[in-house]
C-alpha cells in the first residue's frame, strides 16, 4: 500500500490502464477456453498440440507466430524461421536457462519468461510513451494516447509471446533519447531494435530526420551510424548460416501465399483487396479477417496525413508512414493489423482527432474499439487467424 501511495497520480493511471487491460484479457482467455471451440488441433497452437493441452491458460498466448520464438529460443533457428529476428529469442533464452532442467520444464519456463519479458516491456512502454507525449501535448492527449494503444483491437499482442511490446518500448526509448539529445543512447536503443523486428531500421532515418529538425551538431549525430548495425549483424548471420543476407525477407514469399515476390506499389494492394472483395463469401470465416485488414490499411495511410495536417513531428510522422509502408510492399494487408500497434504516432494522432469530442462520442468510441479487442482476443487464443 504503501509503494502505491509513493506512485506519482501519473503512474497511478498508467499502471490502472495497464492492469485493467490485461485484466480484462484474463477475462476473455478464460471465456474462450470455456466457450469458443478450438479452430485447430494440430497445428498453430503454443508449445505444440500435445504440450497445449497440459495448459492452454498459459500456451494460448503462444498461438502461432509464438510457437516460433519459443522454438527458437529452445533449440536456435530451424527452416524458414529467419524471418524472426533474435533478439526477443535470445533475451528469453537467456533469462529461462537456470529453470530449464527437462524438456517439460524448459518449455513452460521459456513460455512464462518470454510473456513476463513481453508485460513488462509493454507497462514501461506506457510509461515512457506517456513521458515523450507529454514533451509536446498535455496530459490529456498522453493519456488518450494510452488509451487508445490499449484498446486497439489486436493489442493482446502486446501481452502474448511476440516481440511487439519490446519493439514498441525500444522504438519509444529511441524517440524520446533523441528528443533529449542523447544520440548514443537513442541510437543504442535503435540498434537493438533493428535486430528486434525489421522497422527498427526505420528508426535509422527517423534519427536523421529528428537530428536535422534539431540542429543537432554534427559529432554527436555521428553515433546515428550505430542505429541499423543490429540488422546488419543479423543479416551477416544470416548470410553465414543460409546464404542470404535477405533470409528474413525473401522467405516471406514461401511462408505466406498471400506475399509476393519484388516489390508491390501500394495502389496496386488496395486493388487486390477490391478484387477480394467482389468475390468474397460474407459467410467465410476468413471474410473478417480481410475486412479488418483493409480497413487498417485505410485508416493507417490516412492518419499520417492527419498528422502532417495537425503539425505533428516530422521525425514520428516518417516513422509512422514508412513503417505503415513496409510491411505492404510484398502485396498484402495480411498480418497488418497486428503491425501498426508499434507505430505510436498514429495513436498519437488519434488522440489528436478526438481530444475536444464530446465525452459521449468518446465512450463510444472506445467501448466499439474493446468490443472488438474481446472478439479478437477470444479467437487469436482458440487458434483463429486474425493477424
Amino acid at each position: 500500500m504503501t509503494k502505491w501511495i509513493k506512485l506519482s497520480k501519473e503512474n497511478q493511471k498508467i499502471l490502472l490502464i495497464f492492469l485493467s487491460w490485461k485484466i480484462l484479457l484474463i477475462f476473455v482467455l478464460f471465456f474462450s477456453i470455456k466457450f469458443v471451440p478450438l479452430a485447430h488441433t494440430d497445428r498453430f497452437l503454443g508449445a505444440g498440440p500435445i504440450i497445449f493441452q497440459i495448459s492452454p491458460e498459459l500456451f494460448s498466448w503462444a498461438n502461432f507466430d509464438g510457437e516460433h520464438y519459443l522454438s527458437i529460443s529452445m533449440y536456435g533457428y530451424k527452416a524458414l524461421q529467419q524471418a524472426f529476428f533474435p533478439v526477443f529469442p535470445l533475451l528469453i533464452s537467456f533469462f529461462s536457462l537456470p529453470f530449464s532442467n527437462t524438456i517439460l520444464d524448459s518449455i513452460i519456463s521459456h513460455t512464462i519468461v518470454g510473456l513476463i519479458i513481453s508485460n513488462v516491456s509493454f507497462l514501461l512502454a506506457l510509461y515512457y510513451l506517456f513521458k515523450l507525449i507529454k514533451i509536446d501535448y498535455s496530459k490529456k492527449v498522453a493519456f488518450l494516447t494510452l488509451i487508445f494503444l490499449v484498446s486497439f483491437p489486436t493489442s493482446f499482442y502486446f501481452g502474448s509471446l511476440y516481440n511487439e511490446s519490446l519493439f514498441l518500448l525500444l522504438a519509444v526509448l529511441t524517440f524520446l533519447n533523441a528528443r533529449k539529445g542523447n544520440w548514443f543512447l537513442a541510437s543504442i536503443f535503435a540498434a537493438v531494435a533493428s535486430a528486434t523486428r525489421v522497422f527498427g531500421v526505420l528508426l535509422f532515418l527517423s534519427l536523421i530526420v529528428e537530428a536535422i529538425q534539431q540542429k543537432a551538431k554534427s559529432p554527436k549525430i555521428l553515433w546515428i551510424l550505430l542505429s541499423p548495425l543490429g540488422l546488419l549483424f543479423y543479416m551477416v548471420y544470416q548470410y553465414i548460416s543460409v546464404n542470404d543476407f535477405l533470409a528474413f525477407y525473401n522467405l516471406q514469399t514461401i511462408v505466406g501465399s498471400q506475399h509476393q515476390s519484388g516489390i508491390i506499389l501500394l495502389p496496386q494492394v488496395y486493388f487486390r483487396y477490391f478484387k477480394l472483395f467482389l468475390s468474397l463469401n460474407k459467410f467465410d470465416p476468413q471474410a473478417l479477417s480481410i475486412l479488418v485488414e483493409f480497413f487498417t490499411g485505410a485508416l493507417f495511410f490516412i492518419l499520417p496525413i492527419i498528422g502532417f495536417l495537425k503539425k505533428v513531428r516530422f521525425s514520428y510522422l516518417l516513422f509512422t508512414f514508412l513503417g505503415f509502408i513496409l510491411p505492404t510492399i510484398q502485396g498484402s494487408f495480411s498480418s497488418l493489423p497486428r503491425y501498426v500497434m508499434i507505430l505510436f504516432p498514429s495513436f498519437l494522432i488519434m488522440a489528436l482527432i478526438i481530444e475536444n469530442y464530446p465525452r459521449i462520442y468518446k465512450y463510444l468510441i472506445f467501448i466499439l474499439l474493446i468490443f472488438m479487442l474481446i472478439v479478437e482476443s477470444s479467437l487469436f487464443f482458440r487458434v483463429y487467424w486474425v493477424a
